[in-house]
């Protein structure tokens, strides 16, 4: 069995807190810090600095530290193999994505899967930026857009097109763009404030990238939903994911414009901490994930 202190000591050197680490462990710092001096005393060395809230290994921590740690990788590849857990869906999941996203898609998706697993439990947790998967023990993040470099593993699940659309009632009423200057003139939905200042970026039929400046009023809403609506009801043109706008496009709820004209795809991503035992809820998960990907108008799945 693995000894507290030493759970405690590898977490908060991995984290570079007390804190984080407290909250990881779903525990007290109080404790934790209590742990960490108890391990030193039997030790005899000191083994972390503390200063405020930032917590560095000393050169015998880091030591300690580096031969620990698969020390314990290889005692939980074990315990996974003995257990049947790296064979057999079960425990608990920990999801996040962005909110629009996990809402229309991931809820569901989670649902089924717990109907095909009744031993896995989960918590989804939709966040409007990126969320920690260290701090926050986050099992798989869904991530649309570039990653940053780090260590993390991720698994391509789909390009994410976008679209520019209006509604037929705006179009009758401001006219039909049919040259990309033309936005210039036209009332627009942007998703953030900071939209109003970026140029669209589109690429034509033969190749060439145009960058349209956009008129600075209109609205913003920061929810995909309510971008919706509001392209919907007439508000103005929106450039938005054709995930959101695939089912109003069927109906003639809103219409493609500049059809010939595209955007820039965002890769989405299936994203997860490096381990030496990946636990069958995590990686079922993720091939649940990819296969229900492919069911979705507006994603282009990989192959």
């Amino acid at each position: 069995m693995k000894k507290a202190g030493e759970v405690a000591f590898l977490k908060v050197v991995e984290l570079g807190s007390i804190r984080a680490a407290a909250r990881a462990l779903n525990q007290d710092p109080s404790g934790i810090s209590r742990r960490i001096t108890q391990l030193e005393k039997r030790l005899g060395t000191k083994l972390v600095d503390r200063s405020g809230n930032v917590t560095t290994a000393t050169a015998q921590g880091q030591l300690y530290y580096e031969r620990l740690s698969p020390i314990f990788d290889q005692l939980d590849a074990l315990e996974a193999e003995v257990s049947g857990e790296d064979l057999v869906p079960g425990g608990l999941l920990r999801v996040t994505s962005a909110i629009d996203f996990g809402q229309e898609f991931v809820a569901d998706w989670l649902l089924d899967y717990r109907r095909k697993y009744p031993a896995v439990e989960f918590d989804l947790i939709l966040a409007s930026g990126f969320v920690d998967l260290a701090q926050t023990g986050i099992d798989v993040a869904l991530r649309a857009g570039n990653l940053p470099d780090s260590s993390l593993i991720a698994k391509k699940l789909a390009d994410v097109p976008r679209t520019l659309v209006a509604s037929p009632e705006y179009l009758r009423r401001r006219g039909t763009p049919v040259d990309p200057a033309e936005l210039a003139h036209h009332d627009h939905v942007f998703f953030s404030p900071g939209n109003r200042q970026q140029p669209l970026e589109l690429t034509g039929p033969d190749g060439t990238v145009v960058h349209i400046k956009r008129a600075p009023g209109g609205v913003a809403i920061n929810s995909v939903r309510s971008a919706v609506k509001a392209v919907v009801d007439g508000l103005g043109i929106h450039t938005g994911p054709l995930w959101a706008f695939s089912g109003h496009i069927a109906r003639g709820d809103v219409v493609p414009i500049l059809p010939d004209y595209s955007q820039r795809q965002l890769p989405l991503y299936a994203v997860r901490q490096p381990s030496v035992i990946v636990p069958a809820r995590i990686s079922s998960f993720v091939t649940h994930v990819a296969e229900r990907v492919r069911t979705v108008d507006g994603l282009n799945a990989v192959s």
